[in-house]
């Protein structure tokens, strides 16, 4: 079979999607399919037989408390079409088809099984939507498939589609996570093995609650000498603000990682005490859940409709309102306080990732390929 897996986001910056799309490709490769990765690029990427196929460069668009790094240009159609003819895939997959505009010109031009992902749960994706879908009408009916991240993502998406997506949830490579994973080269100054770590994992955006936390830490700090707090992430200019922060509150055990590799985020993972997620809102999944539950992490997050899908009945931690640093620092010193709640959600987390292993979603999502294929009378290259 082959396959084209299609994101509008910028492939040189770290996404839920963009790795949710990798992790796919990378099985269906080991399964002895033929696929491509496509997307925008803000940067040269590294070349190798499965390197990403870049497709238009991708620029920063501030919009619902995030930063979509996309394409924008509208001259990405021939470019479209000539990859396309030449290729002759089988299955293009597009990742948030209404996104501007490299999965809207596969859309236009393609005449294989198109097959959709909504990923999305912001309110002002749904807005943009209700907008969209009636001037792309004729576009969206060339869909074959819709799948929906989780059900909040499908409800947005069933809203302005005005019909059902099959939820298939992303993805994560569950063996990884499980494994230990060696010490950073070259750790962060101030990072200190012994003491009880609190992680947060995360674009440095509004919508991530990065300032509840240190809001909640600040309170915490003080009845918990011997804690600290690693923030790993690419920093952004609001992330600059909140170590600026940090730094005036003279804040040693606040440790800001930056952009870190995928070896060093999976030892982050390994050696925390617990994973903090306070997102206020906008989350369709929480992917970096699946991740902590992958390495036995125990979470506190907000109970925010994304996160309450995930971790809502898992037993694999706790929930706090959203936007509230009071009831986050008590659920954080109270988790800290108790080691045996630590151990029964760690376990709990491993047992509820299974259901993301990247061998069983992404055979479901080939089901819903083949299926396709074959009501078009096709046969898979």
């Amino acid at each position: 079979m082959k396959i084209a897996m299609v994101t509008p986001y910028d492939l040189a910056v770290p996404s839920g999607v963009n790795t949710h799309a990798q992790y796919l490709a990378d099985a269906f490769r080991n399964w002895g399919h033929e696929v491509q990765v496509i997307g925008p690029a803000s940067q040269a990427l590294p070349r190798t037989s499965t390197s990403p196929r870049v497709l238009g460069r991708a620029r920063p668009v501030r919009a619902g408390g995030s930063v979509a790094r996309i394409a924008l240009s509208y001259r990405l159609g021939h470019s479209v079409r000539t990859l396309l003819r030449r290729e002759a895939f089988d299955i293009v997959h597009l990742h948030e088809p209404l996104m501007p505009t490299l999965p809207l010109q596969f859309l236009r031009h393609s005449h294989a099984v198109n097959i959709a992902t909504f990923h999305a749960a912001e309110p002002i994706g749904r807005r943009l939507g209700q907008i969209a879908a009636p001037l792309l009408a004729r576009w969206l009916n060339r869909l074959d498939a819709r799948i929906a991240v989780s059900a909040v993502a499908g409800a947005q998406a069933e809203h302005y589609l005005g019909r059902p997506c099959e939820v298939i949830p992303n993805c994560i490579n569950v063996a990884a996570f499980a494994r230990a994973a060696p010490l950073p080269a070259d750790p962060p100054q101030g990072l200190h093995e012994n003491r009880r770590t609190i992680l947060f994992v995360g674009r440095q955006e509004p919508r991530k609650g990065l300032a509840h936390l240190l809001t909640a830490y600040g309170r915490l700090r003080a009845q918990r000498p011997d804690a600290q707090l690693v923030i790993v992430g690419p920093l952004s200019p609001l992330g600059r603000r909140q170590r600026n922060r940090v730094q005036r509150q003279g804040w040693k055990d606040v440790i800001f990682t930056g952009a870190v590799s995928q070896t060093d985020l999976l030892h982050y993972y390994q050696t925390a005490d617990l994973l903090c997620a306070p997102a206020t809102g906008g989350e369709s999944f929480g992917l970096i859940l699946v991740e902590a539950m992958a390495a036995g992490l125990p979470i506190v997050a907000s109970a925010i409709p994304g996160y309450r899908d995930l971790l809502g009945r898992s037993e694999a931690g706790v929930m706090v309102p959203p936007q509230d640093p009071t009831s986050l620092a008590e659920a954080l010193i109270t988790l800290l306080d108790d080691q045996s709640a630590r151990t029964a959600m760690g376990a709990a987390g491993r047992r509820r990732a299974e259901t993301f292993r990247v061998e069983t979603v992404g055979q479901q999502v080939l089901a819903l390929y083949d299926h396709h294929l074959n009501r078009q009378g096709r046969a898979a290259g």
